[in-house]
């Protein structure tokens, strides 16, 4: 088995164990809605939730206007209900960038515990 053969055996084995920590950390939606709720922006993340909660009541019931309304009036409610759901676009990408924001900052920041672990077990060994 030539260096090559041996990198690349390694590098996968390296990628299925980084795969495998990933899968036991990453705990889907929930754990990225805590993350929101854990940051710095925490009301304003809730405020948001609350708007994306009562945007899609409206949002439905534009909906529901348009549909049964006589075409005179079906302009009006398909306008509200453009409007209603470019809002909603906006804040949940708001809300999933949040959450990934905070996800990130936390991750970093056991990153630098670790750095900084290692730094000091570093130095105690010499």
């Amino acid at each position: 088995m030539n260096i090559d053969e041996r990198i690349a055996k390694q590098l996968d084995a390296d990628s299925a164990e980084i795969d495998r920590i990933l899968a036991e950390q990453n705990n889907g939606l929930g754990a990225l809605l805590n993350a929101g709720l854990k940051g710095a922006m925490r009301p304003w993340f809730i405020l948001v939730n609350v708007l994306v909660l009562i945007n899609f009541l409206g949002l439905a019931y534009f909906v529901y206007q348009f549909f049964t309304q006589t075409a005179d009036t079906q302009i009006f409610w398909g306008v509200l209900a453009i409007f209603s759901f470019q809002f909603h676009i906006a804040a949940k990408s708001w809300l999933y960038n949040e959450m990934n924001r905070s996800s990130l900052m936390r991750e970093i920041k056991r990153l630098e515990v670790a750095v900084n672990d290692l730094k000091v077990a570093t130095s105690k060994s010499e």
